[in-house]
């Protein structure tokens, strides 16, 4: 069968479609004729920016303008001013020096009569010379090292023998308690507190009427430094309110006393007897109060025991505190000097020897 395209009719209409441009196809085509468009400029160095900006042969001259400087005024002077403004804007003011005239008038001023400086010199001839006062001087060297070798070799026999032994040591040697706390005086210079201004203050804080022992009191300060009545022993008396006795037989009335002081003075081999006489002493429910350097506890808690096997039992230890370690006891029951405890005693506090 034929495929017949049949005749147009006179009548029909011809219909014409325009094309229209898709729009994704012509928006890439729109920047790609920009991006074609678009050329990079030359990068031009620092130094020939520089060169090209600035004119061959050019002449300045002075504006007229209001902020123009004075015509007589030279470059230099207006580069001193712009540094002046640029101080005082960051903040840098210095101070003017003088001119020279004035300083050789200062200097003519301060110039003395022969009389003055006569007297000057005489004066100066009159006061000692700094070498021979100074603590730093040769003999005070010596005389410092020799009163600490002593009091080491006394310190260290003080810690290794019962207080029998060491009452006798000062009763031989007159000067020797003397210089023992002469060095004692240096090292506590050198701790970075003293234990007994802490023991001071907890006594202030007691009734003024309890009655106080202060068991090895050395120099007497807590006496001289509480308004409570205060009981000061020692092995030799500085003072004459001052009590001289071994600490293990004291003078003291039985039960006489409300609070006991051992501030650094557990020293010897024989504790035990120290504290049974504490224990004659005070009342009961008394307080004991006890400092001591921290590297001589190998166990706290038999110390503990110790003190309770004599009678006492703790209520308060501070032993956080670096150097020194405090304890609060109290009497809790009498227990006789007759009765038989183990002996015990601290590590000796040995200082090195130089």
């Amino acid at each position: 069968m034929a495929f017949v395209v049949p005749p147009w009719e006179k009548d029909a209409e011809v219909i014409k479609f325009v094309s229209v441009p898709v729009a994704n196809n012509g928006a890439a085509a729109s920047k790609a004729k920009a991006k074609k468009l678009k050329k990079k400029k030359p990068k031009v160095k620092k130094s020939e920016l520089e060169k090209s900006t600035q004119p061959k042969n050019a002449i300045y001259r002075l504006g007229q303008g209001p902020l123009a400087p004075p015509p007589d005024s030279s470059d230099s002077e207006a580069d001193e001013e712009m540094r002046a403004m640029h101080k005082v804007r960051s903040g840098r003011i210095e101070k003017q020096k003088p001119p020279a005239k004035a300083a050789k008038d200062q200097k003519k001023q301060l110039t003395l009569k022969p009389a003055l400086v006569q007297a000057a010199v005489e004066s100066m001839e009159t006061t000692p010379t700094p070498a021979t006062s100074a603590p730093s001087s040769l003999a005070y060297k010596l005389q410092s090292e020799l009163l600490g070798g002593r009091f080491r070799y006394i310190n260290e026999q003080l810690y290794t023998m019962n207080s029998r032994k060491a009452e006798e040591l000062f009763r031989k040697e007159a000067d020797a308690f003397e210089a023992y706390h002469a060095g004692y005086r240096q090292q506590v210079d050198k701790w970075p507190s003293n234990p007994l201004t802490r023991i001071i203050k907890t006594i202030k804080r007691l009734p003024k009427t309890a009655i106080i022992g202060d068991f090895g009191c050395g120099e007497g300060k807590l006496a001289q430094s509480v308004p409570n009545k205060v009981y000061s022993m020692d092995l030799v008396a500085t003072r004459p309110d001052i009590v001289a006795c071994n600490m293990t037989k004291t003078p003291l009335q039985p039960q006489s006393l409300d609070v006991a002081v051992y501030c650094l003075s557990l020293m010897g081999t024989n504790l035990s007897d120290y504290l049974l006489e504490a224990n004659r002493v005070l009342k009961l429910h008394g307080n004991v109060y006890i400092a001591e350097i921290q590297s001589r506890f190998e166990d706290v808690r038999e110390f503990v025991r110790c003190l309770n096997a004599c009678g006492f039992d703790l209520i308060k230890k501070d032993v956080a505190v670096n150097y020194f370690y405090f304890f609060h006891f109290r009497k809790m029951r009498h227990v006789g000097k007759d009765t038989k405890l183990k002996p015990f005693s601290l590590k000796p506090c040995l200082y090195r020897k130089r």
